[in-house]
């Protein structure tokens, strides 16, 4: 993998191409690259081949997200970390501990492996449409059933466990709550909490939100058991297994790309543009 470019991103044939971010500098490079021995064994163990397994497709109802679900856990943060190879570049490896799983099968340990992360020059890696994570934070999350290229997360589908008011909330990765299910899937209010930065640390409620005025919005458990009454009233559940590795195909290749038309690129980083885990000629 190639990364001294300004602009690069990783493609793989046949699928649209997803933009990357270079950061850099020590503030925004907080997470060390994994060089033990035992990572980079893992690291370098061969990807699982596409064509065993089923490929994604767009998430745009509550049927195509539990369609491509194999599990929906529940878990803290308790690791996050880089690790890095010349043959794949960087991840940035999650672990959820103490699991619990409302849908599915999986284990009480489970490993998030995404693109992105520290590169041993110090840089930041960083992909649009990967949900950054809170270490220590517990989080209810949607595992694919799926290939996968980009994420395991489904659709970023990962929700943070949150305190306002007295009353737990669930935020999505873009700050907003979780506040009901619906034929289109998950329903969110608009960003009441701030992203997530590079650091990892727990975001903060966004400057002239009320917390008496929040809209109403679930925990946990609301939420859990709503999903589980909609799939039930419908006959439906999830199936499949939640994979930790990646298809064969996404082994990194960079090509140069250029600045949208008409946006200039913040100072140290390229332009993010939306990017999922579809085929080609999907929305």
């Amino acid at each position: 993998m190639r990364v001294g470019r300004p602009w690069t991103t990783f493609g793989r044939k046949g699928r649209t191409r997803f933009a990357l971010a270079l950061l850099c500098g020590a503030a925004g490079c907080a997470s060390p690259v994994g060089d033990d021995a035992e990572a980079s064994a893992r690291h370098e163990r061969p990807l699982v081949a596409e064509g065993t397994l089923r490929p994604p497709h767009a998430v745009d109802s509550l049927l195509s997200l539990v369609d491509q679900t194999a599990a929906v856990v529940e878990g803290d943060v308790t690791d996050v970390r880089s690790e890095y190879s010349e043959r794949t570049g960087p991840w940035t490896v999650v672990t959820l501990g103490n699991v619990r799983a409302h849908l599915g099968d999986v284990p009480g340990e489970v490993r998030l492996k995404q693109v992105g992360g520290s590169l041993p020059d110090g840089r930041q890696l960083v992909v649009s449409h990967v949900p950054r994570f809170v270490r220590g934070a517990r989080y209810v999350v949607f595992l694919r059933n799926t290939s996968w290229s980009l994420s395991p997360v489904l659709d970023g589908q990962a929700f943070r466990v949150e305190s306002v008011g007295g009353r737990e909330v669930l935020v999505g990765v873009e700050g907003g709550l979780v506040s009901g299910l619906g034929s289109a899937g998950v329903r969110r209010t608009a960003p009441v909490f701030e992203t997530v930065d590079l650091s990892g640390a727990r975001p903060a409620l966004r400057a002239g939100v009320e917390v008496a005025g929040l809209p109403e919005a679930l925990g946990r458990e609301a939420f859990v058991s709503l999903l589980q009454n909609h799939l039930r009233a419908r006959g439906l559940g999830v199936t499949g297994a939640f994979r930790e590795e990646p298809v064969a195909t996404a082994s990194a290749r960079s090509v140069s790309v250029t600045p949208a038309s008409g946006q200039v690129p913040a100072m140290g980083s390229t332009s993010s543009q939306p990017e999922r885990d579809i085929p080609p000629g999907q929305p």
